[in-house]
């Protein structure tokens, strides 16, 4: 019974998600990769193995996303376990001693991260598959290795295999996999004098899966086309050029983060800082800034205007400010935390903060690609929040409050683009035989990524999907939504 109990909260995550991916509809690039998959699983495995030679290295990724974006069913299971199991793993990891609370804030994690990511990496396949399916995975291996769980054969051959093919997802993943080995090879040999060759075999691994996605004939291919104005860049000029991205996609559009990132920091200062009135002084210093960026992003998004004109990622005060701000942490972290053992709030600070780091070198910026960032500093967030909080009972009476908040928002949010999905179709099959332009009502630009069908791509594989004349024009109308998130059929 009392495992039941244990578990029933998983349930409920699993069953809330599957509706959500049940009501939800592909869009962007799962309609060409539907039409992929629905040629078979054999050529759905030698499209993967083509495009290895011929345009990106991410088999894995690609492999999966040819065959379940057409078995979508299949995809739901499969998401809604991917999503539970990362919670599972957050709290494995964590080991809070308030355990109400860190479930509820690894819950509003995943619910509460920024709706343009939740679009991207949990409702479109291709981002989904791409960049959350191998998050548990990831987890899975860093619980196993930093708590010792990896002392059998079968275990060790296990993570191996992990290490193998977890790299062959996306890129920037693939390095912190690295990084990651290679800092816990440096940490045992200096603890006992002698190599790990276990830790050694987890890093060739992970090695030999980045060099053969890195150097696939197709990643090479790919980026001798693609950016060829930002390869010219020098490493120096890429990292300047890319740095306002870095502070954007690690600190402007993570709200949740930012909310605990303060009051972590709170019990940071409180612990570090003895004189009074520059422990008041930090305090302003580490949370009103965060606060106005915050607050700023988040009207701008709901009210579609700036509350501070200037409170952007290329602002150099901001700039300065958030370098400042990390720096600042990593030194509380390190000066805070036991160093007996591995500090393993410290660890997820700096894998997270790498995360985005490796994305200095890349022209490709987005919600989904840093994921991996907001996922690993909120870990450290959290556990540094466990550290110093004793659990109340009306604090997590109003987290559960937020958390089922958020449930009905989505799952009011996914009922009503269900709704709106069954009406274009509808639509789509009346116009297909009686006009030369076929009007098409767009949805919120926030739910699945590229749901609308504006650009010449995505007009192509749309057309594929639907069976439309290719010479038929595609038009976009307003859709009858209200408060962005309830529509009526016209």
């Amino acid at each position: 019974m009392n495992k039941i109990k244990k578990y029933y909260p998983y349930l409920v995550i699993f069953i809330f998600f599957l509706i959500i991916f049940f009501l939800s509809p592909i869009s962007g690039d799962d309609w060409g990769n539907y039409i992929v998959g629905s040629t078979g699983l054999y050529h759905s495995i030698g499209n993967a193995i083509g495009m290895y030679f011929d345009w990106e290295g991410r088999f894995i990724s690609r492999i999966l996303i040819n065959i379940l974006t057409y078995h979508k069913v299949l995809w739901n299971i499969l998401n809604s376990i991917v999503i539970v199991t990362i919670i599972y793993y957050m709290l494995k990891i964590i080991k809070p001693k308030n355990k109400k609370l860190i479930f509820l804030l690894s819950t509003l994690t995943i619910l509460l991260m920024n709706i343009y990511s939740f679009s991207q990496i949990v409702v479109w396949l291709a981002g989904n598959i791409t960049y959350l399916f191998q998050i548990p995975l990831l987890l899975y291996v860093f619980y196993k290795v930093l708590y010792n769980k990896d002392n059998t054969k079968l275990s060790v051959t296990f993570i191996s295999f992990l290490n193998l093919i977890i790299p062959m997802f996306v890129e920037h993943v693939a390095v912190i996999l690295v990084v990651f080995n290679i800092l816990i090879n440096i940490y045992s040999f200096l603890k006992t004098k002698k190599l790990n060759k276990k830790y050694l075999l987890y890093l060739s691994f992970s090695m030999i899966g980045l060099i053969s996605m890195l150097l696939s004939p197709g990643s090479l291919k790919r980026s001798g086309v693609e950016n060829l104005e930002f390869k010219e860049l020098s490493l120096l000029g890429k990292i300047f050029y890319n740095i306002p991205n870095y502070i954007y996609y690690t600190f402007f559009i993570n709200s949740f983060m930012n909310i605990l990132m303060c009051i972590a920091n709170y019990f940071l200062l409180k612990k570090n800082i003895k004189n009074k009135k520059l422990r008041i002084a930090s305090y302003i210093y580490m949370t009103v800034p965060v606060l106005i960026v915050t607050s700023s992003y988040l009207i701008s998004f709901l009210a579609n205007t700036q509350l501070f004109l200037n409170v952007n990622e290329h602002n150099t005060f901001f700039i300065l400010y958030f370098i400042s701000y990390a720096i600042i942490d990593l030194i509380l972290i390190f000066k805070t935390f036991d160093n007996k053992e591995i500090n393993k709030t410290l660890l997820f600070y700096i894998l997270g903060h790498l995360g985005n780091c490796v994305m200095l070198l890349s022209p490709t910026w987005g919600y989904r690609t840093s994921l991996l960032t907001y996922l690993l500093l909120t870990i450290s967030f959290i556990m540094i929040i466990d550290h110093f909080y004793k659990e109340n009972k009306t604090l997590n009476k109003c987290l559960f409050g937020i958390v089922c908040c958020a449930g009905i928002f989505y799952l009011t949010l996914y009922i009503n683009v269900n709704k709106a999905q069954t009406a274009r179709e509808k639509s789509i099959k009346k116009q297909l035989n009686s006009k030369d332009v076929i009007e098409i009502e767009k949805m919120p630009y926030f739910v699945n990524c590229n749901i609308n069908p504006d650009n010449d791509f995505h007009i192509m594989k749309f057309k594929e999907y639907y069976k439309i004349n290719p010479e038929t024009e595609i038009k976009l109308v307003e859709g009858n939504w209200k408060f962005k998130i309830f529509y009526t059929e016209k």
